[in-house]
């Protein structure tokens, strides 16, 4: 019998569908570690959608995106980036800057509170994760922090506001 609160994927459609799953399920807060921001993949209307609910959810609205290259994705014109151009106090983007962290190649999202989904190698759509476990989402979250703490602010992203 398969769990409810379990998330697989095993390509693109079926990652964007677990992504919305776990965006859905997400209040204020949620962090996403994607060492590539490549097209299609978290750029469609539904998870914008989420993500835009969230980022506008109030005083405690907070998504926080680690990217190794976030150039790269603003240049290609992702609709996350957009998003965080326009919602600059509830989306920030940050780059790791020691070598350890930029050798990371997994990918992964956490809402904060008992749902994550991971996939092993970030450039393929495989993943797993669910919505009701705790204990990894904790352990997720406890890395995305203390790489957090040590990235810089993806400044190349920033509207010009001229």
């Amino acid at each position: 019998m398969n769990d409810p609160a379990s998330l697989v994927a095993d390509d693109k459609a079926a990652l964007g569908a677990a992504h919305v799953r776990l965006l859905a399920q997400a209040r204020h807060r949620v962090s996403l570690y994607l060492p590539i921001i490549e097209s299609g993949v978290l750029d469609d209307d539904e998870a914008l959608t989420e993500l835009r609910r969230i980022a506008t959810s109030g005083r405690q609205a907070q998504i926080r995106v680690l990217t190794h290259d976030a150039e790269r994705a603003h240049r290609e014109g992702h609709r996350l980036i957009a998003l965080a151009q326009r919602l600059p106090t509830a989306i920030t983007l940050r780059v790791p800057t020691e070598d350890a962290q930029l050798r990371y190649g997994s990918a992964f999202v956490v809402d904060h509170v008992s749902g994550f989904l991971f996939r092993p190698v970030a450039t393929r759509y495989e993943a797993r994760g669910s919505l009701g476990e705790p204990g990894e989402t904790a352990r997720l979250t406890a890395y995305f922090d203390d790489v957090w703490e040590r990235a810089e602010p993806a400044w190349q992203i920033r509207p010009l506001g001229i």
